[in-house]
């Protein structure tokens, strides 16, 4: 960017003339009329905050105490207060809606969608959703889409003992279909089928 470019003075924004003036404050430390810059907090019975010199806040912030006059169980009640930021908290399952049993629903359901359990009359459920991969360790095990993981496992065992070399007599042929038949197998636990 030029900054001697004749487009940008056409851009620049012209300074204030008028200036203001700022009233100085006098510290607030007792018998002190030096200038004062420095805000601090006033105590905890007190509004607003204070300002002193660079001196007096210093020992002004040495000497502050922001549990000055309160009890110990006040400070103690503050303390625990702080953990949570000071806002309310409750147990686990304490703040349970007016007229529900135990065992049902935590909310208010006026419309009573979440009353039933399981499918209504002449609704179906969803087939779980099964991957291209699920689909092929499946057809490895022989095994339909809409199988569940107990008939994968039951499938596994059974083709296991078939293909196992101390079953078949130590054959070499059954040895690549065991292999496909334990790989498709932890294929299907490890994407969380069985």
């Amino acid at each position: 960017m030029n900054l001697n470019s004749k487009y940008f003075d056409s851009i620049r924004a012209s300074k204030r003339t008028e200036t203001i003036v700022k009233a100085e404050k006098k510290c607030d430390w007792p018998a002190c009329d030096e200038k004062a810059g420095y805000p601090a907090p006033a105590s905890p019975g007190e509004q607003g905050k204070r300002t002193f010199c660079f001196a007096h806040i210093r020992e002004y912030n040495k000497s502050y105490d922001f549990f000055e006059g309160m009890s110990d169980d006040d400070i103690e009640n503050y303390r625990r207060a702080a953990s949570t930021g000071h806002r309310p908290t409750w147990s686990m399952g304490t703040r349970r809606a007016k007229g529900i049993k135990e065992g049902d629903w935590q909310f208010d359901d006026p419309l009573e969608i979440m009353n039933h359990a399981g499918p209504i009359k002449g609704e179906t459920r969803r087939a779980p959703r099964v991957s291209t991969g699920q689909k092929r360790a499946l057809e490895i095990l022989d095994l339909e889409a809409s199988a569940t993981p107990e008939d994968v496992r039951k499938r596994y065992k059974l083709l296991v003992k078939k293909y196992h070399p101390d079953a078949n007599g130590g054959e070499r042929k059954y040895e690549t279909q065991l292999q496909k038949t334990i790989q498709a197998h932890d294929y299907l636990k490890a994407s969380g089928f069985c």
